[in-house]
């Protein structure tokens, strides 16, 4: 049996990546062990940028739902006791890119929901309880062998490329045959899931707490529907084996403050938690996703997250190399409507073409790691940094790291860790990318904008008119007055939508008839008004008339006047054709980013102390 792309794994990377392919029209096969979703949660933080691929397949508003937006502390103590070392309440309200900083979700609820989404996509097909037992390349083809877990008898299936998603213990990336280089965390941590009907709990509890002292170190996250995850760090003399067991699992939880005996356990297991990456993300047609190419600890839920990203940065590239663009067209009876380099070709069932040479094949698919290493390597430096900081056992080093704390946040402010200023912007510096032009490579902003829809005008989210395809937005003005006829028909033949910003208040009506200027064959463009004047000064900022973005919301490049510089979209199809080589920028800088605040605050804090040590010398001479 042959499909366009096989995925291997069907948790939450593998099910984001059905759904987008799902929605290019990219025949699929996902082929999942398990008979059914895991029944309790492990993942369960999600960041801003995570919530934006929710929005690429129209999740997001269903996201936003059944998420709960919490706050965050580090103490001393279990509250009400001890003292706060960092308080991020304001967590709760803050929005990044658009969308909520940091939520808990229930990680069954949410695959439940992929699954379900992929039911409308009749090129895809889910095959539930099957195992992969062979991969192979040959002959520019994939091919896999696997059992029905309910038989003996197996079957050989063939793709053009296949996504491995298999988690930690990825079979593929094991039969390749790829290093997964690394370290494991030497710590052991007793994770409690439970619901519970005490009421108390979450009055005491109302966000996710890290508590650091001597006595026990843990982790209480407050999940929607009454769900809590507990991370417990265990000491030296306890053993994994004995402390799952129920009377010493209540003494643990009455340490922390929790009655045992108004809970009901949904899991409980020991972990020991890695830190590895593989040294290549593909060998060949094959590409690795989530913890098949990456782990980490779970703090800030990064694992996930970054997984959910690879989806969205690979999916569009595997769609373009099958099909030539992000639409899914069909003729009349059925056959495939195949677009490469801008020019039609019809291909006749049963019959596949090689669309692009391998030079443009391969370095598409090199950009996949080139794009997304640099992030995961920084992500998982923090969340390393973090959990040692969390896991201190010494009386000396938490003393230190208490007041060393306090300090930092008087110097830096609240606002600092609220905003996530230390983790960084995931833009790219590599990649596909036009590095000609300015604001190239960066992670597009997400306003909210006034859109027409069939049932009226109503304010939106911008990734709920970009979808998941390619779009040349342009500022108060048309996008087909600064495209030349061959680039308009080029960035149409690839999917991409044409997107007219208005201005702050003006009126949508004006400007939803077809321009009598524009050519009968340009398509319909999209109009939206920058009801926040962010887009405005976005452009401002990169002195861009129009952007070209991806449709992973990275900016491919800008075009900085109304006449000229039309060279992004010249730029962006000679890449798709292998003659231009993707950008090999410089690395993001490793460091932790620090406000300006924090800076002006040590300069006064060196000049105070120099001050004490002049008036101590002049006291004691």
């Amino acid at each position: 049996m042959e499909s366009e792309v096989i995925i291997v794994g069907l948790g939450p990377v593998g099910a984001m990546a059905a759904n987008l392919l799902g929605q290019y029209g990219i025949t699929t096969q996902v082929f999942e062990k398990l008979p059914d979703i895991y029944f309790a949660p492990r993942a369960i933080f999600v960041d801003a940028e995570a919530m934006r691929v929710f929005g690429m397949i129209g999740l997001g508003d269903w996201m936003d739902k059944h998420v709960f937006k919490c706050g965050a502390q580090f103490r001393t103590e279990p509250p009400p006791n001890g003292k706060v070392l960092v308080d991020l309440k304001g967590l709760a309200k803050r929005r990044r890119y658009g969308c909520h900083q940091l939520s808990t979700f229930h990680q069954p609820t949410v695959e439940k929901k992929l699954r379900d989404n992929l039911e409308q996509f009749a090129n895809v097909r889910v095959n539930l309880g099957h195992e992969v037992q062979e991969v192979m390349e040959a002959n520019g083809k994939v091919y896999v062998t696997v059992r029905r877990i309910s038989g003996l008898n197996t079957e050989t299936y063939t793709c053009k490329y296949l996504l491995a998603c298999d988690g930690g213990r990825s079979f593929v990336r094991k039969r390749l045959g790829l290093k997964y280089v690394g370290s494991s965390i030497p710590e052991h941590w007793f994770v409690m899931d439970f619901d519970t009907y005490d009421e108390s709990i979450d009055k005491r509890w109302p966000d996710s707490v890290l508590v650091g002292n001597p006595k026990r170190t843990f982790l209480n996250a407050r999940l929607p529907g009454g769900t809590r995850r507990v991370e417990v760090l265990l000491k030296e003399n306890e053993k994994a084996l004995a402390i799952v067991r129920e009377e010493n699992t209540a003494k643990i939880l009455d340490e922390i403050g929790i009655d045992a005996e108004k809970v009901t356990f949904a899991r409980r297991m020991v972990y020991k938690f890695h830190a590895r990456a593989v040294t290549d993300f593909r060998k060949g047609r094959i590409m690795l996703l989530g913890d098949a190419a990456h782990c980490m600890p779970p703090t800030k839920g990064q694992g996930m997250c970054c997984g959910l990203e690879d989806a969205a940065n690979v999916c569009w590239k595997v769609a373009m190399l099958c099909r030539g663009n992000l639409k899914h067209q069909v003729h009349d009876d059925g056959t495939p409507v195949i677009v490469a380099a801008g020019i039609k070709v019809d291909v006749p069932g049963g019959e596949s073409v090689e669309h692009l040479h391998r030079s443009a094949m391969d370095q598409i698919l090199d950009s996949y790691q080139l794009e997304r290493e640099p992030w995961v390597m920084r992500q998982t430096k923090i969340v390393l940094g973090l959990r040692r900081l969390g896991a201190m056992t010494s009386p000396i080093k938490i003393f230190l790291r208490n007041h060393l704390f306090t300090l930092f946040h008087l110097m830096a402010g609240p606002q600092y860790m609220e905003s996530e200023y230390y983790k960084g912007r995931p833009d790219l510096f590599s990649g596909i990318l036009d590095d000609t032009s300015s604001g190239s490579g960066r992670f597009f902003i997400q306003p909210t904008v006034t859109h027409e829809r069939l049932e009226g005008t109503s304010s939106v989210l911008l990734d709920e008119v970009l979808g998941c395809m390619w779009c040349w937005l342009s500022f108060d003005c048309s996008p087909h007055k600064i495209l030349s006829k061959d680039q308009f028909d080029f960035l149409q033949s690839i999917g991409c939508i044409f997107i007219r910003v208005l201005k702050q208040n003006s009126k949508l009506e004006q400007h939803t008839r077809l321009d009598p200027t524009m050519p009968a064959t340009a398509p319909r463009e999209i109009t939206i008004v920058d009801e926040t004047q962010s887009l405005q000064k976005w452009m401002k900022r990169f002195s861009a008339q129009s952007v070209l973005l991806r449709p992973d919301r990275f900016v491919y490049g800008t075009v900085s006047q109304v006449s000229g510089q039309e060279h992004v979209v010249d730029s962006l199809q000679r890449v798709l054709n292998g003659q231009k080589k993707v950008t090999i920028g410089p690395q993001p800088r490793p460091g932790l980013m620090l406000p300006a605040r924090f800076w002006i605050s040590s300069v006064f804090l060196v000049m105070g102390l120099l001050l004490l040590l002049y008036l101590v010398t002049m006291l004691v001479v």
